[in-house]
């Protein structure tokens, strides 16, 4: 349930949060609905899980400069979600082993798709060869009834970070929903939902381009980083049958095949 929904306005100089208006460019239709219907697709097979987790510990180390879980925040947040997704604490530590001193870097690619004329994906790769990936990919991809396409004016973009606050440290103090606030008006969240008091549980919406600082400086004000990740969400959605959503769950499986494929957005119901 959307606990706070909050824009920026200004009054008398000062930047303040205006609860109870909508998003930008969300108008017409819950933006909360639509990211956990993003997330859900999201939950792909566990048989592609631990290469996920890798690819993400590698992009950490990229972008931390660091191997070290204790210097690099970015890579201590993946190590922390790889643990509680049962990855091996030996694998996790061949897998740091084996990216720290590698030269090839990952790079994040986007790929769009009409499936069958009526369905719309945006597929999100971090390879180190993505002209490959996708020249493999290309005939079962036109196989199953698919095409590449622009989609991308058929869906918003924004970050999404799911934090966990100690809510012992608020006693006496402001309440979770005031403490977000004021701290996503501080550092530039755009959004915040309040999931869970008792757990401390919230999640800030941002612009995609502060996603990664904004991650940063909400760990320095004392929030746990859970997850962050560029969402894009869809303006509308279709509805399957039940033989167009078989058929389309099989694609969908194809898809988590290529090499290097870590997100799949549609607009299906």
């Amino acid at each position: 349930m959307l606990r706070n929904v909050c824009t920026f306005f200004t009054h008398f100089g000062k930047c303040a949060f205006q609860a109870n208006q909508p998003f930008r460019g969300m108008a017409g239709h819950s933006k909360w609905a639509n990211i956990k219907h993003t997330k859900a697709l999201k939950d792909g097979a566990r048989a592609t899980l631990f290469a996920k987790i890798s690819r993400q510990i590698r992009m950490a180390i990229q972008e931390g400069n660091s191997a070290d879980p204790a210097l690099n925040s970015l890579l201590r947040t993946e190590v922390e979600r790889a643990l509680k997704q049962n990855m091996p604490s030996g694998t996790i530590q061949n897998t740091l082993n084996k990216f720290k001193s590698s030269k090839i870097q990952l790079k994040k690619y986007r790929l769009d798709i009409r499936y069958k004329r009526i369905v719309y994906l945006i597929c999100i790769f971090y390879t180190d060869n993505f002209s490959g990936v996708k020249m493999d990919a290309t005939p079962m991809i036109k196989k199953s009834g698919a095409e590449f396409m622009d989609v991308g004016n058929l869906f918003e973009d924004f970050g999404l970070i799911e934090t966990r606050y100690d809510t012992s440290k608020l006693l006496n103090g402001p309440s979770l929903e005031d403490k977000a606030t004021n701290d996503a008006i501080e550092l530039g969240a755009e959004e915040i939902e309040v999931v869970d008091n008792a757990e401390g549980s919230v999640n800030f919406l941002c612009s995609p381009v502060v996603l990664t600082s904004l991650s940063r400086n909400l760990e320095k004000a004392g929030y746990t980083i859970e997850n962050s990740e560029h969402i894009f969400s869809p303006l509308n959605v279709v509805q399957l049958s039940a033989e167009e959503q078989k058929a389309y769950n099989v694609f969908i499986e194809k898809l988590r095949n290529i090499p290097g494929l870590e997100d799949i957005y549609d607009n299906v119901e």
